[in-house]
């Protein structure tokens, strides 16, 4: 199903998401106003936009969101993977920077309890949306010096994108709208 270039691309995105997640746990960790700039900032901007007391509406407003994010991620590549790599370092930095915060703030527990339910479905997706990304640009370089085709290359990923990234997307939005919200307030 993946050949070593896809597990290459995976390694490359993994690597991105964890170093700048690490990047913004210490920018946290030198300076905890920094988390509290940004989680205020994310609940105005990012988290009123998917709110509801209906868990339906919040499952399909945040499918929405990483469904976009998603698909950036994967139609970055046209960009020869830059613009995947600009948008996966920016997730995992801010991504380091919340988990930080919050670990800070109401401690670990509450951490893998927001994350643990629905991240073993989201954080896959994300990174295969990524890793087809980084493999679209892969095939632009490739074709650009005449050894590659990056339209097959996109038709396929696209094909692939469409049979795991989006049903992992699902998964995880309703999870995460109807169950880890139980779950966080068992740990608040």
């Amino acid at each position: 199903m993946f050949d070593g270039s896809y597990r290459t691309a995976a390694i490359v995105t993994v690597g991105i998401l964890l170093l700048t997640g690490i990047i913004g746990a210490f920018a946290v960790h030198a300076d905890p106003s920094v988390g509290e700039s940004l989680v205020a900032m994310m609940n105005e901007e990012v988290f009123n936009n998917i709110e509801s007391e209906n868990p339906a509406i919040v499952a399909f407003n945040i499918f929405a969101n990483n469904t976009q994010t998603s698909l950036i991620l994967f139609i970055g590549g046209a960009s020869f993977g830059l613009l995947t790599a600009l948008i996966l370092s920016f997730n995992g930095f801010i991504i380091g920077i919340v988990v930080e915060f919050v670990r800070q703030e109401q401690g670990l527990y509450v951490i893998l309890a927001g994350i643990l339910p629905h991240g073993i479905f989201e954080i896959p997706a994300l990174v295969l949306a990524g890793m087809f990304g980084i493999l679209l640009g892969e095939e632009l370089w490739k074709e650009l010096h005449g050894n590659g085709d990056a339209i097959s290359a996109a038709h396929r990923m696209g094909k692939q994108f469409l049979v795991y990234v989006l049903p992992l997307l699902g998964i995880a939005a309703i999870i995460e709208g109807f169950i880890t919200p139980e779950i966080i307030q068992l740990f608040i």
